[in-house]
């Protein structure tokens, strides 16, 4: 065997040695251009804000995870709050937020306005109002906060790629009222693979392109029964943010596989293949930035089998 051939030979293998270890991820360790992300619940590093409130910033601890720099315009945060907890923000948000309750029941005041949001709902709140969250019930409140520092109210970019003569076509003037969504007010999607018994019911609360929502990313919820998944598929640039609601699974991000269950958050990178089974029936809470678009979804059957 020549030099040269065994030079080529070890350098194969050491790239094949990089490469296996380049999605894997746990909650203490670090990733940089990871494909895949797992924050298990046990892993929140929740900050104190009183005696009632915590928060978690998502999107923070992911940085310092995986380097991912998404913190320049987007913001994920978990706030759980105990009986007799109230949150009134002094700062006036130039965009909107957008939460979704994952437990208890939340009494929100936007200005002069007062709505009560439930387990399961989401909440699109306008830019420009002074907001007031406050426990509504005997027992712990948690939502996720979402803010969008790249919403076109915010002005902080003048050109949008995913902008289309379409969208110019269909504008609609951003919604300047609080809005509360749930999914039965959404006729669910069926999506997935029936040939394959991987099928899922998808319900998108908030998309910019389906309602005058001042926004760039979109966010929805999932619904998977036992044994059935999410097919093997991949997203051209946009990454998902996923919250197991209830239940457990498996779910595969670059052909690597965590188990997940209640609480814990995935990151999924543009373009990595994944694919979920659940163990029981799940409920998903999934995020997509920027917003989410059939023609970027692409179905990859298989993929493992030869991609990576």
């Amino acid at each position: 065997m020549s030099a040269m051939s065994v030079l080529f030979r070890i350098i194969l293998i050491n790239i094949l040695f990089i490469a296996s270890f380049s999605g894997i991820s746990f909650a203490d360790g670090s990733w940089e251009s990871s494909e895949g992300i797992l924050i298990t619940s046990d892993a929140w590093d929740e900050v104190r804000y009183d005696e009632y409130t915590t928060i978690f910033d998502v999107v923070s601890l992911l940085d310092r995870m995986g380097g991912l720099s998404l913190g320049s315009n987007l913001s994920v945060q978990v706030f759980t709050s105990e009986d007799g907890g109230i949150l009134s923000p002094d700062a006036i948000l130039p965009v909107p937020e957008v939460i979704y309750i994952t437990e208890g029941s939340l009494r929100l005041n936007v200005d002069d306005e007062e709505v009560l949001a439930e387990r399961g709902q989401a909440v699109y709140i306008p830019p420009q109002t002074i907001r007031r969250f406050e426990n509504a019930a005997n027992d712990t409140l948690q939502f996720i906060s979402v803010i969008d520092w790249a919403s076109p109210a915010g002005e902080i970019h003048s050109f949008n790629a995913n902008k289309t003569i379409q969208d110019i076509f269909n504008h609609q003037e951003p919604l300047n009222q609080t809005k509360v969504v749930s999914e039965d007010m959404i006729p669910a999607l069926e999506l997935g693979d029936s040939g394959t018994n991987r099928t899922f019911r998808f319900s998108r609360f908030v998309h910019p392109r389906e309602g005058p929502y001042d926004i760039t990313y979109d966010l929805g919820t999932a619904r998977i029964d036992a044994g059935s998944g999410i097919p093997d598929h991949y997203i051209d640039g946009r990454y998902q943010l996923i919250t197991v609601l209830t239940g457990s699974g498996n779910i595969s991000v670059g052909c690597h596989e965590y188990a997940v269950s209640r609480n814990d958050i995935i990151y999924v990178a543009p373009g990595a293949v994944m694919n979920l089974t659940a163990s029981d029936d799940m409920h998903l809470l999934v995020l997509t930035n920027p917003y989410y678009m059939e023609m970027f979804d692409w179905s990859m059957p298989y993929a493992c089998d030869y991609l990576y």
